[in-house]
């Protein structure tokens, strides 16, 4: 597979910061720039070096996404971390490892300090919290490369105490004048939202706060929505689940085919399936 050439910038500037002796570096790419194509060509080459490389994500559509890009892109067959299975004794040189499995200490304890050579960390934002620190602690000596989607200044700050440089950044606004993704339309909807009652909390709108501000006007928003998605697909961000889960349901009354998903749906990769399959029409998710 070719790399487009910020592709390929941005894979030669991550192994330069290795190469330079910075152990911890960070590649942003805004979605849909084809982040996991970069990092499977970085595992690849990495694993012509004789290194093992564990991929960590925190959701399992993201470790099967993963695995089958770095197989479609590189040829490479990986080994998965997760639940009853294990990568360990295995002919693989790539893992895709669930962060909540490899957190546990019976499970990290199975693996040698320096099984692993490289460790790439996909939605990279996550990675400040105590279950990602404990996997980077117990393979100390390993590369880290964070990937994420363009991060907001505070995600920078904060990845920035694990990360020691920003080996590449692709934004937004050059992928759309470089013609790799679609020019970004918005369309305004008359509603008059109180937001007064709206708290900040972390530099953002508290979502709380907004559900209650939003939720009048659910049943108004539905109704542009008849104007302007009756013969697309959407998807739709809400504040909270319950927003979202009451939102799919007006939806379906107005006769959408809406369904609705979240961090914590059991049927999550079958709605997706659907979605894309064109049996739902609308996705509704909290942010």
């Amino acid at each position: 597979m070719e790399l487009r050439p910020y592709q390929e910038e941005a894979r030669a500037a991550v192994e330069g910061e290795w190469e330079k002796g910075v152990q911890k570096t960070l590649l942003v790419l805004p979605t849909g720039c084809g982040k996991t194509v970069v990092f499977a060509k970085i595992t690849e080459d990495q694993v012509r070096k004789g290194e093992r490389i564990l991929i960590l994500a925190h959701r399992g559509e993201l470790l099967e996404q993963a695995a089958d890009k770095i197989r479609t892109a590189t040829g490479l067959a990986c080994a998965m971390e997760k639940a009853e299975k294990t990568c360990l004794g295995g002919w693989f040189r790539v893992a895709v490892g669930s962060v909540q499995t490899l957190m546990r200490e019976k499970r990290l304890a199975r693996f040698p300090s320096d099984y692993f050579q490289t460790i790439i960390i996909d939605e990279a934002h996550h990675c400040i919290s105590d279950s990602y620190q404990k996997i980077f602690s117990h393979f100390g000596q390993a590369k880290l490369l964070g990937v994420t989607a363009t991060p907001d200044r505070g995600d920078m700050q904060n990845l920035g105490e694990v990360f020691g440089s920003l080996a590449y950044e692709y934004t937004l606004p050059k992928a759309i004048k470089e013609g790799y993704l679609s020019p970004i339309k918005a369309l305004t909807i008359p509603l008059k939202l109180d937001l007064s009652g709206v708290s900040i909390q972390s530099g953002d709108l508290k979502a709380g706060d907004v559900a209650t501000a939003l939720d009048p006007y659910l049943y108004q928003i539905a109704d542009e929505m008849k104007k302007y998605c009756t013969d697309r697909k959407t998807v739709v961000f809400l504040p909270l689940v319950k927003t979202s889960r009451k939102f799919r349901d007006i939806l379906t009354e107005q006769g959408f085919k809406a369904a609705e998903v979240n961090g914590g749906s059991r049927d999550r990769a079958e709605i997706l399936e659907a979605f894309d399959k064109g049996e739902y029409n609308v996705l509704c998710n909290s942010m």
